[in-house]
């Protein structure tokens, strides 16, 4: 059906343009015979009044007139036309009149058509140039046209792929703050990592050398820890290992560090400047609160833990050295039954 409409359409349009082109030429005909009519009527009124010269003249500039009009009106036909008239006018009042009649007051008749011809040539030569600059600044104007479009269309492009790569630099930067938080996050508890651990004791190393600060390494394990995966599941370990990490979170000071090095193993760094007791009490307090019974899956599970404390710079100067030796305090804290907090030179 649209089919249809389409090509009645192109039928309408096409009977309209063919009537538009047929009027044209018809009004065309209309001007050139009116136009043809007027001049050869001022030639026979010329040629009629060649004794009253001024009204002759008058009647010859009617005939430039005409001439002047059919190469506006008419354009290149009208010019063809205006010409061949214009050429037959003087030869036959030239041949007929000044020489055969021998009337030498004809000649003005024949000198007119001529510079007639010579008038309506530099109005066409100058017209036609007129219009091949028109056509020339519309073509331009064209270009222009073209050339904005273009221009605006490669701006939204440019704007849109700008609103793609903001969009792409957003998601990229959402990945690697993930990635990021995958690479010093302990997944399972939200702590920090071992990673994370070891880059923050390389820091305060380095800035504790600079400034001459202390600060202690606290190595946290679970007692019998292993004996809840065995009876109860990995699952409900997991969620208990949540739930200790987040109940030594609260008691914590902000300014110090807890995090997971694996396991049921957690290590704390006590960033702040404190005496042996003030650390002792600190510790002993995180210790105490382990005791409370925690709920898990409705279930009521009891655990301890044992802590072993390295002291910067006293019990060691590297990283290496505050791990390995708070974690053979927490050993010696086992071997003194358990649920106790233990310094790396503390005897008994």
């Amino acid at each position: 059906m649209e089919k249809i409409k389409n090509l009645t359409d192109h039928k309408i349009n096409h009977f309209d343009n063919k009537k538009t082109a047929e009027e044209s030429k018809v009004v065309l005909g209309s001007k050139i015979v009116i136009s043809l009519l007027v001049y050869f009527t001022a030639i026979f009124l010329e040629l009629r009044l060649s004794t009253a010269s001024s009204i002759a003249g008058v009647v010859a500039q009617l005939q430039v007139i005409v001439s002047v009009y059919l190469v506006v009106a008419v354009r290149d036909k009208g010019y063809q036309i205006a010409v061949v008239i214009n050429i037959l006018v003087a030869l036959i009042v030239g041949i007929v009149v000044v020489i055969g009649a021998g009337n030498l007051d004809a000649i003005p008749g024949v000198i007119v058509p001529i510079c007639t011809i010579i008038t309506i040539s530099i109005i066409s030569f100058y017209e036609k140039g007129f219009e091949s600059k028109l056509a020339e600044v519309i073509e331009q104007k064209k270009e222009l046209s073209t050339l904005y479009d273009d221009l605006a269309s490669s701006e939204k492009e440019i704007l849109q792929q700008n609103v793609k790569l903001k969009e792409l630099h957003r998601k990229m930067k959402q990945r690697e703050v993930r990635l990021n938080y995958l690479a010093y996050t302990d997944v399972l508890t939200g702590l920090p990592n071992r990673e994370m651990l070891i880059n923050k004791l390389d820091f305060l190393v380095e800035r504790s050398l600079e400034r001459q600060e202390r600060f202690a390494v606290v190595f946290i394990d679970l007692d019998n820890f292993k004996k809840i995966n065995d009876y109860k599941g990995h699952y409900i370990g997991d969620l208990l290992l949540k739930s200790i990490a987040d109940r030594i979170k609260k008691i914590i000071y902000q300014q110090d560090m807890l995090g997971r090095l694996g396991g049921d193993e957690f290590t704390l760094i006590i960033q702040r400047d404190l005496s042996e007791v003030e650390i002792f009490d600190y510790v002993e307090k995180i210790r105490t609160v382990l005791l409370e019974t925690f709920v898990v899956e409705n279930m009521q599970l009891n655990i301890s833990a044992s802590f072993g404390i390295a002291l910067y710079p006293r019990d060691g100067i590297t990283t290496a050295e505050l791990l390995n030796y708070s974690d053979i305090a927490m050993y010696k804290a086992k071997e003194f039954g358990k649920n106790r907090v233990q310094f790396i030179n503390q005897r008994v």
